[in-house]
C-alpha cells in the first residue's frame, strides 16, 4: 500500500468518525436565532429611514426603499452584493474541481469548501447589516420585487426536480418524462450556482430592517446559507432539513401576508400562501420520510379539515372567508405554479439532453 493510499483511508476514517458537520449546522442555527435577534434589537436605529419611506402602493410596489435613489449607496450596495456572489461562485468551482468523491459519499466532517463559505457568508450578514445602517436601501432601490420573489421559487422548483427520485413528485409517485433520472441528475450535479444566485441576490434585495416580514425573511436565509456552505456533508442531504427548508417559506409567506393585511391594508392573501404550501407538504414533501400510510392519510385529513374551516361561514364556526376564494381554487394556485414549472424546467433540459446525445451520436 503506497502512502497516499494510507493517507487516503486516514482521511476517511477521520471523516466517518468526525461530528463536525453536525456541530458546524448546530452552531449555524445558533448564529442564525442571534444574528436574527441582533437585527430586531438594533431595529429602532433605522427610525430616520423608516420615517420617510413613501406609502405602500400595492403588490408590485417594493414598500422598504428609500423615495430617492443615491448613486454612491447604490454602488457600494452592488459592490457588496457581487463581491458576495463571486466569492460564493468561486468556491462552488473550486469544490466542484477538488472535492467529486463527496458528491456520492457526504462526509459528516467539514471541508476547506465548508469553512470558506461558512466564513463568507458570516462577513457578509454582519457587513449587509453595517450597510443596511448606513445608507439602509438593498439592491430594490434598482430591481422590481419579482425578481426577488422569482429567484426563491426557481429554488424551490429546483429541489422539486431534484429529489424526484427519492421521494415522487406527487402522493410518492415520481413523475415520469420529461422529469427522468437523467434530468434529476443535471440538476443535482448543477444546482448550487443557481441556488447561490437566488439566495445571495435576494439577501442583498431588502434591507436588515427590523419589520417582522423581513426579520423573518432574514432568518430563514440565514438557514438557506447554512444549507448552501454545508455543502458535501450530510447534513446537506438529510431528509429532516430539507423539509425544513422547503416548508419554512410557506411560514415567512403567511407571516408577511397577515403582517400586510393588518398594517398596510393589503389583500387578505394569508390563506393562499397557508393552504398552498400546507398542499405542498401534505402532498410532496412529506414522501421524503418513511412514515406508516396512517400518518400521511391524517395528514390530508387534517389539510381538508382546515380548508373546510377556512371556508366555513363564521356562524357555523369556521373563519368565513368568502367562497368566491375557493371557487377560484386559491389553495392550488401555489401548487400549480410549482408542478408546472418544475415539468417546464425539465422540459428544457430533457430537449438540452436529447439533442446533446443525438449530436454525440453523430
Amino acid at each position: 500500500m503506497t502512502a497516499e493510499e494510507t493517507d487516503s483511508i486516514e482521511v476517511e476514517n477521520r471523516d466517518v468518525n468526525s461530528k463536525k458537520a453536525y456541530y458546524a449546522w448546530a452552531g449555524a442555527l445558533i448564529f442564525s436565532i442571534a444574528f436574527t435577534f441582533i437585527i430586531w434589537a438594533v431595529g429602532p436605529f433605522l427610525e430616520p429611514f423608516i420615517a420617510i419611506l413613501g406609502p405602500d402602493l400595492g403588490a408590485e410596489w417594493y414598500y422598504w426603499k428609500l423615495p430617492a435613489r443615491e448613486f454612491m449607496t447604490m454602488l457600494i450596495v452592488w459592490s457588496f452584493y457581487l463581491a458576495h456572489q463571486f466569492s460564493i461562485w468561486g468556491s462552488i468551482y473550486w469544490a466542484q474541481k477538488n472535492l467529486v468523491e463527496y458528491k456520492t459519499r457526504p462526509t459528516s466532517g467539514l471541508t476547506t469548501y465548508n469553512w470558506a463559505t461558512l466564513l463568507i457568508n458570516a462577513v457578509f450578514i454582519i457587513l449587509h447589516l453595517f450597510q443596511t445602517h448606513i445608507w439602509f436601501d438593498g439592491l430594490a432601490q434598482d430591481v422590481p420585487i419579482i425578481t426577488s420573489q422569482g429567484s426563491v421559487i426557481i429554488m424551490l422548483v429546483l429541489i422539486l426536480v431534484m429529489e424526484n427520485p427519492r421521494r415522487g413528485l406527487f402522493m410518492g409517485r415520481k413523475a415520469g418524462k420529461p422529469i427522468t433520472a437523467q434530468v434529476s441528475g443535471f440538476f443535482r450535479r448543477n444546482h448550487q450556482y443557481i441556488i447561490a444566485w437566488a439566495l445571495v441576490y435576494t439577501f442583498w434585495f431588502h434591507p436588515m430592517a427590523y419589520d417582522p416580514q423581513l426579520v423573518t425573511g432574514f432568518f430563514y436565509m440565514f438557514l438557506l446559507f447554512t444549507q448552501v456552505s454545508l455543502a458535501y456533508t450530510v447534513v446537506h442531504v438529510n431528509r429532516g432539513w430539507v423539509v425544513l427548508l422547503e416548508s419554512f417559506v410557506g411560514v415567512h409567506a403567511f407571516i408577511v401576508a397577515v403582517y400586510n393585511t393588518i398594517q398596510h391594508a393589503s389583500t387578505d392573501m394569508w390563506a393562499m400562501f397557508a393552504s398552498g404550501f400546507a398542499f405542498m407538504f401534505v402532498f410532496t414533501y412529506i414522501y421524503a420520510f418513511k412514515v406508516r400510510k396512517e400518518i400521511r392519510w391524517i395528514a390530508v385529513i387534517a389539510y381538508i379539515g382546515a380548508l373546510v374551516w377556512i371556508y366555513l361561514p363564521a356562524s357555523f364556526g369556521g373563519y368565513g372567508r368568502p367562497l368566491t376564494y375557493l371557487m377560484r381554487l386559491e389553495f392550488l394556485w401555489i401548487p400549480m405554479i410549482l408542478y408546472l414549472l418544475a415539468f417546464v424546467f425539465a422540459g428544457i433540459v430533457y430537449l438540452f439532453l436529447k439533442r446533446r446525445t443525438t449530436t454525440e451520436t453523430w
